[in-house]
């Protein structure tokens, strides 16, 4: 059991502390800074066992964060709402800043509450829940604790009621893509060969972005497809193929521990099982919070840096799933087996989505580009894929972990060359307009 930070702000000039049961009115409490990453995982968790889509998960996360974020927000002088700067995103409760409240209740009620209206298996959600406000009870009075309680739901409340008009429960059910019969374009890929996923995801409402094609001048069209053994194609081909071959056990272990694919399964014999995995964006959050902790983060900046985190990728997932779906571009495992070796398989599933560009590689490039910009250059051990059996990873920097997330997609033998470096600039460029623009701090 973590020990416990207690920490009260007052707020008011008159008062003397009396004990945590008997908490006066203008009190503002603060028990545990490191809720949210507890949060976190409890929603990686709900994510783990829905088996959902990286883009979908992300959504998930942000709007969580986002409910997090703005139930802390009129409690520190430093931080401004992002009313005005998520697009159609118009307004927010009010609070009393002079009731007494318990600031991380308030943030995990937000947070919670959100998160169990977006996943399907609320049951890692709930048991998490029940035991902290279990904690919270037998440390608070009545009037702090529904004081906290009421304003986290007002809160979710509002960030659930702009959730729901960001288009994705218009699009559930016409997700069906039918592939084109033309041998230069994305095919089902095997071994489960089903149709791709999520093709209507470009019209989900960005975060901050004006539209998912914001910044397609930075993604150049990639090399047409060709048999011609001279080709620009054919050479990308040969790499995938000869990396394959010669693949050592580390590089090999590195496209595992990057896989974050929570749709792969595994065949035995007439038996297929489902794999259970963190997404890309779960994954980069629980960075941030191992982070966040060495560096001793208080709620207020641990709120600001997950949403800074969780918006930049859904809003990457959105750009690179508006790509992926105008180029519909052709998978390295349907190039090698009709042009090159008809028994191939890469060495991790291949994602039941078109190649161009790599979304991991979009993802982990703006997430990286934020990171830096709130830790700066840090080094770092990354413990995500460890309960899964993959270790733990030492970084020198953000950018060395992201350049091995894009790095990890040819060892895995699902992504060219040019889907993976030039997703890195169309992330970068997303992760980038984040920094700049995304005012989450008045100064």
């Amino acid at each position: 059991m973590k020990p416990i930070l207690r920490v009260f702000l007052i707020f008011s000039l008159i008062g003397a502390f009396l004990g945590c049961t008997q908490t006066p009115t203008t009190e503002k409490v603060i028990f545990n800074h490191d809720i949210l990453s507890e949060c976190n995982l409890a929603i990686q968790n709900a994510v783990v066992l829905d088996g959902i889509p990286p883009p979908v998960a992300s959504r998930r996360y942000f709007y969580a964060t986002l409910a997090a974020y703005e139930s802390v927000c009129p409690f520190d002088p430093n931080l401004t709402s992002t009313v005005g700067q998520f697009n159609g995103f118009k307004s927010m409760p009010k609070i009393d800043t002079a009731l007494g409240i318990c600031l991380d209740l308030a943030a995990l009620q937000a947070y919670t509450q959100t998160a169990r209206d977006l996943v399907y298996k609320e049951d890692p959600i709930d048991a998490f829940y029940s035991q902290k406000i279990s904690f919270y009870k037998s440390k608070l009075n009545k009037s702090v604790f529904n004081h906290s309680i009421s304003w986290g739901d007002s809160v979710s409340k509002a960030v659930l009621n702009w959730a729901s008009k960001d288009t994705f429960a218009q699009i559930r059910g016409t997700d069906f893509y039918l592939a084109k019969n033309d041998v230069a374009l994305w095919q089902p890929t095997p071994k489960e060969f089903i149709q791709a996923i999520e093709p209507q995801w470009k019209k989900i409402r960005p975060s901050f972005l004006s539209s998912g094609h914001q910044f397609f001048d930075s993604l150049p069209k990639p090399s047409p497809y060709s048999a011609d053994k001279k080709s620009k194609f054919y050479a990308m081909m040969q790499e995938i193929y000869k990396t394959a071959e010669d693949v050592d056990s580390l590089q090999l272990l590195t496209a595992r521990y990057w896989d974050d694919n929570p749709s792969s399964t595994v065949h035995y014999g007439h038996a297929t099982i489902k794999v259970l995995k963190v997404s890309p964006a779960g994954h980069w959050l629980s960075l941030f919070s191992t982070v966040a902790r060495e560096q001793n983060y208080n709620l207020f900046q641990s709120a600001e840096g997950m949403l800074r985190m969780s918006s930049v990728m859904f809003d990457g997932f959105i750009a690179v799933w508006d790509a992926k779906y105008i180029y519909e571009y052709i998978r390295p495992v349907t190039a090698i087996q009709r042009l090159i070796d008809s028994s191939w398989l890469p060495a991790i599933e291949t994602p039941s989505f078109p190649e161009y560009p790599s979304a991991h590689s979009v993802v982990s490039s703006a997430a990286a580009t934020v990171l830096t910009h709130l830790f700066g250059e840090y080094a770092f051990t990354d413990s995500t894929e460890y309960e899964f059996g993959l270790g733990v990873r030492h970084y020198k920097n953000f950018r060395e972990a992201s350049n091995e997330a894009c790095m990890s997609r040819i060892y895995g033998g699902i992504h060219f060359r040019e889907g993976m470096e030039y997703g890195k600039n169309l992330g970068n460029a997303v992760g980038n307009y984040h920094n700049r623009q995304l005012k989450t701090r008045h100064n």
